[in-house]
Order: structure tokens, then sequence, then C-alpha cells
């Protein structure tokens, strides 16, 4: 537990720090992230025999980096008036993986299934996070960063706390048999309650921070009630994150997808959850217009 709980505090901080700095920082922690995560994946799938493209996989992640990157920069967005970057860049990557298995002449399902499944999750659910620091305005992406990356935190930690003391009813048995009933409606609750109480603190900061004055004066910014909304759907969402997680590693035979995070496993292991909130996230704060 001492050990989980060291790299835990460490994962934060520089979550953290990613954050605060955003621009090619935060750029460069996601890449990282989608690539580990890919390539876990992958390692998952060969491991029973599976044959993915993976150039494929890794050609896409980088492509969703750079075409956000560019877009972000560009004064006259004509170029992706149509199509999101993060779109281009999976309709890129699958094309690239689909072609490739093609060619080869053979029946191969399982290799088409390998290459295309991880570019959808994990990959297209990184690429949703990326764009989340070109908001309109810095504490518009600041929030949307802080409850993507911890509503899911939170959520894990109440659930696993609660649960542990309390669960009694089995969620779903077959697939993860440690979550219980008790434990995820804690992790609810506390992502509910986690993602009004962002929001509320930064506003009522705003009388003493001129830079979140100002952008609260050019932008507006949904009532609390639609934040805990969002933290209810998004810990939900993380909680299904956890379990798709599992249902994958339960069909390929293996316990954790890595080992680089003592106590946690690998990067797949600690992202799943924060990957499905991170959709809700960005559905929010683009149906919010900021």
């Amino acid at each position: 537990m001492i050990k989980r709980i060291i790299t835990a505090i460490a994962l934060i901080l520089v979550m953290a720090a990613g954050i605060w700095l955003q621009g090619w920082f935060l750029r460069a922690l996601l890449l990282a992230g989608m690539l580990m995560s890919l390539s876990e994946m992958y390692r998952a799938f060969r491991r029973i025999g599976y044959d993915p493209v993976r150039w494929a996989g890794y050609v896409y992640c980088v492509l969703a980096v750079l075409a956000q990157a560019f877009y972000a920069n560009l004064t006259e967005r004509r170029l992706f008036s149509s199509i999101s970057p993060a779109m281009f860049a999976l309709v890129v990557g699958l094309l690239l993986g689909m072609t490739n298995i093609i060619l080869k002449g053979k029946v191969a399902f399982d290799s088409m299934m390998s290459t295309v499944f991880p570019m959808l999750y994990p990959g297209l659910f990184f690429s949703l996070i990326i764009p989340l620091q070109d908001l309109n305005t810095r504490l518009a992406s600041t929030l949307a960063l802080i409850l993507t990356f911890f509503i899911a935190s939170v959520n894990d930690t109440f659930a696993l706390f609660i649960g542990l003391k309390y669960g009694k009813h089995r969620l779903s048995p077959e697939i993860s048999p440690k979550k219980s009933v008790e434990g995820a409606v804690a992790g609810l609750v506390s992502s509910t309650i986690f993602a009004m109480l962002v929001p509320w603190v930064a506003f009522r900061l705003a009388p003493t921070s001129p830079a979140i004055a100002a952008d609260l004066a050019v932008s507006h910014y949904p009532p609390l009630w639609t934040f805990a909304l969002l933290g209810l759907v998004a810990g939900a969402l993380s909680q299904i994150g956890d379990l798709v997680a599992s249902l994958v590693k339960r069909h390929c035979g293996i316990k954790d997808f890595g080992t680089i995070f003592p106590g946690h496993g690998g990067m797949l292991d600690r992202m799943d959850g924060i990957l499905f909130c991170g959709v809700a996230c960005y559905v929010f704060f683009k149906i919010a217009g900021l």
C-alpha cells in the first residue's frame, strides 16, 4: 500500500505540472501516455497470438498530437472546418493499418481487430483530451483538465476505501470481482461533489485574481449544477472505463497491462478511467461553447 501511495503522489505531481504548464509540455506528456498505452494494448493482444499493425497505431498517436497543435496555432482554420484533428488522425491511422493487413492477402480478422481496437480505445479517447488545453480561455482549459484527470482519481479513491469497508454486493463479479455496488455509489457521490467544488472555488477566487476575473468577463460559464451533472456522468464513465480495461485483461489473461508504475501497473491501468472521463469533459465543454 505504501508503494501504491508514493506512486500515486508522484503521478499527481506530474499531472499537476502538466495542467499548470500546458503547451508542449502537456502535449509531450499526453503523447508519451498515448504511445505507451497503445504499446501495452498491442502487447496484451500479441500475448494471445494476435498480430496487430503496431506502427500504424504509433503513426496515429504522433499525428493526433501534431494535428491538434497545428490546428491550435492556425488563425484561419479552414483545413479542419469539416473534420476535427482527432478524427483526421484516426482516419489516417485506420487506413494505414487496414491497408497494410489487406495487402498481405490473408484472412486475418484477429490482426484487423487488434489493430483497429487500440486506435479507438485508448487512442481516440486520448486524442479527445489533447484539445482540452486549447479551449477559449486559460480558466476553461484548466478546469477541463483538472476535472478530466482528477474526477476519476477521486472516484477510484472513495470507491476503493468505502468498498473495502462496506462493500457487500459485487458490481461485476466476472469482470472485476473486487468492485462493489457500495463502492461505486460512493465514487459517484464523491465525483459529483468534486466536479461542482472545483469551479465553485475558481469562481470564488475571481475577486482576488485578475486573470480569473478577466476570463469570467469574456466567457459565459454554465451553472454549478451542470458541473455536478458532469461529475455524475464522468464518474459513471470512469467506472465503465475501469471495467472495459478489466475485460480486455481478462480476455488476454493478464493481471496488469504493464509494470511501469509500482503498485499501479502500466500506463493504461492508470488511464483507463481517466480516458472515459475525458470523453465526458470534452463533450461538456464543447456544448458549453468554451
